[in-house]
Formats: structure tokens, C-alpha cells, sequence
């Protein structure tokens, strides 16, 4: 009975969330553990973190150790971060669609990309101008 008592604690300090999630995956990316990186980044993007989303998207986008290359789930993850206001998600998409990397090549949708992208780069600036 006492080993059940300490799983729930395990399983917090195995799966960190918030801010030391974000840390720790993207050393886990850094380290070229990409596997530990998809485990921490999941839970993390499900939950709406834009960071998480964004870094995962550019996990699937060219793959890595343990994690297959999947133009689909980038997209898909860097997206959302975008639609959350992630300048670096949508340049991504932008940099993906003029390479062709994980998607079809198209000039269209990469320069879409590439204006949020500035856009969402120059309201972060007027909106730190403010502070």
C-alpha cells in the first residue's frame, strides 16, 4: 500500500509543468534529447502554453532523435502559438513554406506567415515602448 502513496509524487517531480517544463525541454532539445523534450512539451502545449506549442511545432518540423519528422503536427502546434500571439511560430511557418520543409513549398502562404509574423513582432515592440 505505501508504494501507491508515492506514485502520484513521482509522477509530479518526473513531469515538471509551468515555466521549469519549458526549462527543462528545451535543455532536453539543447542536449539532443529529443525524445524527454516531446514528453515534457506535450502535456504543456495541450494545456494552451504558447512557448510549448511553438517549440514542439519546431520539434515536428525537422524532427529529430527519437521523433519522426511530421509537417502535419508542426503545423499544426505552430498554429496555435501563432493565433496565441508567437512571433517565432509564425516566421517558422513562413521559413517551412518557402523550404518546403515538412510541407508543400508555397510563396502565398509564406508570406502570410511572414506578416504575422511581423506584426505580431511590431506590437510587441510598441506594447514594450508603453511600459
Amino acid at each position: 500500500m505505501k508504494r501507491y502513496i508515492f506514485l502520484p509524487l513521482l509522477l509530479i517531480l518526473a513531469f515538471p509543468a509551468g515555466a521549469d517544463g519549458i526549462d527543462d525541454a528545451a535543455a532536453a532539445m539543447d542536449a539532443g534529447d529529443h525524445s524527454r523534450a516531446l514528453l515534457l512539451l506535450r502535456p504543456l502545449a495541450r494545456d494552451g502554453n504558447a512557448d510549448a506549442q511553438y517549440l514542439l511545432g519546431s520539434l515536428f518540423s525537422s524532427g529529430g532523435t527519437g521523433v519522426a519528422q511530421d509537417g502535419k503536427e508542426a503545423v499544426k502546434w505552430l498554429e496555435r502559438a501563432a493565433g496565441q500571439g508567437h512571433h517565432q511560430a509564425a516566421n517558422t511557418l513562413g521559413m517551412m513554406y518557402v523550404s518546403g520543409l515538412g510541407v508543400k513549398i508555397d510563396e502565398t502562404e509564406a508570406k502570410k506567415w511572414f506578416a504575422l509574423a511581423a506584426k505580431i513582432a511590431e506590437a510587441n515592440d510598441k506594447s514594450s515602448d508603453c511600459e
